[in-house]
């Protein structure tokens, strides 16, 4: 996530803010920052994941020892075009290498598409809502499944920014996301990032993903929460972000960490 913008002494001319990959580690599902791209303007990111798995959390949301070690590398693009200065429109897939214990996969994932709208937009606060659609896949495309589960998938999401001026310009989003999966548990999700811009050139940002799924009796129900931290690189329209990301706590799910490395390209 980063402001498209000119940096003037003690503050950012902004012209908004580009996309940021609120997703939890193995998931597909992915969303905008609550900023338009301008019409006739967009971006795309490649991101590498390479995750590392040596513990799980059981139902009751205690760490155990996994049977053997597993490691997951997905790549992903994600591309975000604006159609009009109101609506843009996204997409993203990726590609890949998973190991689920009793099932791995190697191959494409899900492709999603869908388009979100600003609803609102007044002194640096903003208000946006997106809808999603992703074709069934034999990748995962769950953080708690396993490869080869699930269909269809649609996903309704209200995001909301908040950008901030001074010596050290800083954006917060946050985001409250339903998606409704066939032959799975529907989900629920809780995502925010917060970013400074140190100078023109490097931006520092820590995000969090929380979700659980539906029904909520606990022995059916997974939950996560995944904090990341990152810095990002800027050269004119190229950026390039490295970064941690780990599941800190859950229940259903496995503790997995490993870096995050992307690159972006706006056009």
């Amino acid at each position: 996530m980063l402001h498209r913008g000119v940096w003037r002494g003690r503050g950012l001319k902004s012209a908004g803010v580009l996309v940021a990959l609120l997703t939890v580690p193995f998931a597909n599902g992915a969303a905008a920052s609550a900023w338009n791209q301008p019409k006739g303007h967009g971006q795309v990111i490649v991101k590498y994941e390479p995750v590392w798995q040596i513990h799980g959390f059981d139902q009751d949301g205690d760490r155990f020892m996994l049977p053997h070690e597993r490691v997951d590398h997905v790549v992903s693009v994600w591309g975000e075009y604006g159609l009009t200065d109101r609506i843009t429109l996204v997409a993203k897939t990726d590609w890949q290498d998973i190991d689920a214990g009793s099932k791995s996969y190697q191959g494409m994932g899900p492709v999603e598409i869908g388009a979100k709208v600003a609803l609102w937009s007044h002194d640096g606060l903003v208000v946006s809502a997106q809808a999603g659609f992703a074709s069934d896949s034999q990748g995962r495309n769950a953080v708690w499944g396993s490869p080869g589960e699930g269909e269809k998938e649609t996903e309704a999401r209200l995001l909301v920014g908040r950008s901030f001026g001074g010596r050290y310009p800083a954006f917060a989003d946050l985001q409250l996301a339903h998606r409704w999966r066939d032959r799975l548990p529907d989900e629920q999700r809780l995502e925010g990032a917060v970013g400074v811009h140190l100078n023109p050139r490097y931006t520092v940002m820590g995000q969090v993903y929380a979700g659980k799924t539906l029904p909520v009796e606990a022995e059916h129900q997974s939950r996560w929460n995944t904090y990341e931290i990152g810095v990002v690189r800027h050269w004119n329209d190229w950026s390039a972000q490295a970064g941690w990301r780990a599941v800190v706590s859950g229940r259903n799910v496995n503790a997995g960490d490993g870096p995050i490395f992307a690159v972006w390209r706006r056009f």
